[in-house]
């Protein structure tokens, strides 16, 4: 039964990652004039005073630097731990906890797959018996342990988390169901945790707008003055699950995720997933003034190829970079990414204006 369920599993991976080609991308100015927010437009009306302390840093380019203008590291699976017993080499790699992830390894964005646990609530694991080793098995305490960095660092850059749900089947496995008929608790589960206040969210993109993508389109991103501090969500799934995510509310009204589109051309396009980072793809995408992520390397590819994708990716400046690697392992360790010139982030060659500089975006 094991190697049954393994055959199984392991077929459906990775799928629901990539974006479908990016259709009517437009032109690399048509994401709207830059700074279109502007200094006196920055979601005053979302954000609460005492939600960031008053030592809180403020970059010297805040009101001119857009979400858009930077670079920066990520992690595949963030959450991840070998597995006791290998049964895919695609799995052999282990991550260290968000926050040291986020403290000392720079990232910015998160990806946790997500499991619905028969009595409540949802935990936080790759493939139940086959892969379930995990730094932070509930989702409330994934969440918690990103809060607490979050409260310690105010003025961060904000930090994305794809949520990915992983379904193996329909009856219970492990103590868990198909979270497909869970997805109208998963806002709840983050405002557990989170308070409105400290997301950014489609309502917060889209303002007057018919579609976050016509927002993108109209106006482009919000400067940093804007999203400093904040959490962003994004729904890494193409198919039932983001179906039943998005109910009755077609232009994301009130929900906290924004969703992978099916492509560019998608009303519900923002935060896009496409896994060739150096694909014309990618690179259309990011022209056209929508944020994307891309994996950049893998546990089983060579170092050869990683280095190749990491290099296409940040050449065609892909937002943020998910990695297996986000560190060297050793000092001897060569494969790893490496975002030259980060501070954490870097500004984005692509995108970001020529005054950018990495401690204008965060200098922690």
């Amino acid at each position: 039964m094991r190697f049954a369920l393994l055959a199984i599993v392991l077929a459906a991976c990775d799928t629901g990652g990539d974006a479908s080609p990016a259709a009517d991308a437009g032109p690399a100015d048509a994401a709207g004039p830059a700074g279109a927010f502007g200094s006196d437009a920055v979601l005053a009306d979302a954000l609460v005073p005492d939600a960031f302390a008053p030592d809180a840093f403020v970059g010297p380019l805040d009101d001119t630097l857009r979400l858009d203008h930077l670079q920066a590291r990520g992690t595949h699976n963030s959450y991840h731990l070998r597995p006791d017993t290998l049964f895919h080499p695609s799995h052999d790699y282990a991550q260290v906890p968000l926050d040291e992830q986020i403290e000392r390894q720079g990232v910015r964005q998160l990806e946790l797959d997500l499991h619905a646990r028969v009595e409540g609530g949802f935990d936080v694991l790759h493939l139940p018996l086959i892969d379930p080793n995990t730094t932070c098995l509930a989702f409330e305490d994934c969440l918690r342990t990103v809060e607490r960095w979050s409260d310690a660092h105010p003025g961060h850059l904000p930090i994305l988390i794809w949520i990915e749900p992983k379904d193996e089947g329909s009856a219970p496995v492990n103590g868990h169901v198909r979270s497909v008929d869970r997805m109208d608790q998963l806002d709840a589960a983050i405002l557990e945790v989170l308070p409105r206040a400290r997301l950014f969210t489609p309502d917060d993109l889209r303002r007057d707008h018919a579609s976050v993508r016509d927002a993108v389109r109209a106006d482009g991103w919000p400067n940093l003055a804007a999203v400093r501090g904040r959490i962003i969500f994004a729904l890494l799934d193409r198919g039932d699950h983001r179906t039943s995510y998005i109910g009755e509310a077609a232009d994301l009204a009130d929900r906290l995720l924004f969703v992978n589109p099916d492509d560019t051309a998608d009303p519900r396009a923002a935060f896009l997933k496409i896994d060739d980072g150096g694909s014309e793809e990618a690179r259309a995408a990011v022209a056209a003034g929508f944020l994307v992520t891309s994996n950049v390397d893998a546990a089983d590819g060579t170092p050869e190829e990683n280095a190749a994708h990491r290099a296409a990716a940040l050449a065609n400046g892909v937002h943020w970079l998910s990695s297996d690697h986000p560190a060297p392992d050793g000092p001897d360790d060569a494969d790893w990414l490496d975002i030259p010139g980060g501070n954490p982030a870097r500004c984005n060659p692509v995108t970001a204006p020529e005054a950018c500089t990495a401690a204008a975006l965060e200098d922690l």
